[in-house]
Parts: structure tokens; C-alpha cells; sequence
């Protein structure tokens, strides 16, 4: 019954959105494509990276920032910054994908997660700015990363769950106003799911992004990090786990 309300609350203004944005579909379809051909996407620097060798772990799994998507090569990337700031103390095991939702994560990455023996201290997951781009509903996202978050700690039994909030895409400098706009609300109805799930379940370490996205922070294609950016984004997240007393 609670979750029935609850989708009941999120689909209202949901509904209102998509009556603003399906008659425009065609249009933006239009720009992305053009955003695409003007600016090609980088190639991918750590889809799968395992770094250092340690009885204690940690996992970074995810979508394109994971995957390095931006960085010039694999010292770019998020997980060597991330396995700098602990000092090398833990093996960090990186898989990420390009342009994967959340519903498709598990499946994808199903192999990799298998091979990984016993415990995991700490997960860091990255997952929701492709569920923006594609327009996933706030329901059908829930119930995604909901099922996300419970499989990886059931498996890993970790102590600590950094859910990293979706990127600003609509500061992403590729893409043209319009484009900016619906993505802005679309990420702000998926922020929400974020914000409950994170509060149902007190392993989760979950906070808004606050940081400078200046042009320095975007890889050639505007809309990727650079190897500053990623820099930028392990420095926040690591200090999220400071914030939050677990490190």
C-alpha cells in the first residue's frame, strides 16, 4: 500500500512533465543526435581495472564516469584518483559502462561480480545520468537502483554505500538550451528517488554534488569529465565518506 502510494505521488507531476515533453520528443531527438555528431564520445579508459592486491576491498561500479569515459588514460581515471585517496591500502576493483541505465547494471556486469571473492568493504556506485538521458520514470528507477542497492549488499555485505548523485546535466556545455531544460527536470524527479532510498536505507551514503563545473571540468566533448574533472568528482566522493565518519 505505501508503495502504491508513493508511485501514486511521483507519477502526478510526472504525468505533467511528460505532456510538456512527448509532443517535443522528435525535436530533441533532432538536437541530441547533432550533440553526438559534433561532439564524438571519447573512448573508454577503465571499463575493467583492478587496482593494487588486497584482502580488503573495494568496488566501483557504475556507468560512463566509471568507465572513464574523458580521461586521457587509465591514471585519469576515477578509480586510480579513488585508490590514491585511500593510500593504496584497499584493492579497488572498477567496472563501468557507457551509456548503461540502472535497470541494466546487474545483468551487464553479472560475470564480474561473481569473480569477486568475499567481502567488500565499500561500494561506490555511479548510476542514473543514461536513466536522465533516456528518460526513465521515476517508478520504474526506484524500483531499479532499489534492487541495485539490495543484491550488491546482500553479495558484498559492505559496510557503506556511496550513491553518487546524478551529474547537472543541465550544465553539460554540449547541449543546447532546450535539451538542458527537460534534462533539469527529468534529473530532478530521478533526484528524488535518490533522496528516499538513501533515507530507507541507513548504509546508503548519499549527498548533493556541489562543485565547479567550469570548462576545465569537461573533456572534448562537453559533456564527459576531463581528467580534472574526474579528480574532482573522487575528491568529493571521498570526502563524502569523510563527512559521513566511515573513513
Amino acid at each position: 500500500m505505501e508503495l502504491k502510494k508513493r508511485e501514486a505521488k511521483a507519477w502526478k507531476p510526472y504525468l505533467f512533465f511528460q505532456a510538456k515533453l512527448y509532443p517535443t520528443l522528435p525535436y530533441l531527438s533532432y538536437k541530441a543526435l547533432q550533440v553526438k555528431k559534433k561532439y564524438p564520445t571519447p573512448p573508454a579508459m577503465s571499463n575493467e581495472l583492478v587496482l593494487g592486491e588486497s584482502d580488503q576491498k573495494i568496488l566501483i561500479i557504475g556507468e560512463s564516469t566509471v568507465a572513464g569515459v574523458g580521461a586521457q588514460d587509465p591514471t585519469e581515471t576515477l578509480a586510480h584518483h579513488i585508490h590514491s585517496f585511500f593510500e593504496g591500502k584497499y584493492e579497488v576493483q572498477n567496472y563501468g559502462k557507457n551509456g548503461i541505465r540502472a535497470k541494466e547494471l546487474l545483468p551487464y556486469f553479472r560475470k564480474n561480480l561473481k569473480s569477486i571473492d568475499g567481502q567488500v568493504d565499500g561500494i561506490f556506485l555511479y548510476i542514473g545520468a543514461n536513466d536522465c538521458f533516456k528518460l526513465t520514470s521515476p517508478t520504474d528507477y526506484y524500483k531499479a537502483l532499489k534492487h541495485v542497492l539490495e543484491v550488491l549488499q546482500e553479495q558484498f555485505q559492505a559496510n557503506w554505500i556511496y550513491l553518487a548523485d546524478i551529474p547537472p546535466v543541465e550544465q553539460f556545455q554540449a547541449f543546447p538550451p532546450i535539451l538542458k531544460s527537460f534534462l533539469k527536470e527529468q534529473r530532478h524527479f530521478l533526484k528524488a528517488q535518490m533522496e528516499m532510498l538513501s533515507r530507507e536505507n541507513e548504509l546508503v551514503i548519499h549527498e548533493q554534488i556541489s562543485m565547479d563545473f567550469d570548462p576545465s571540468f569537461f573533456s572534448d566533448d562537453l559533456v564527459h569529465p576531463s581528467g580534472k574533472g574526474y579528480l574532482e568528482i573522487a575528491k568529493f566522493s571521498y570526502a563524502g565518506l569523510q563527512r559521513a565518519g566511515v573513513v
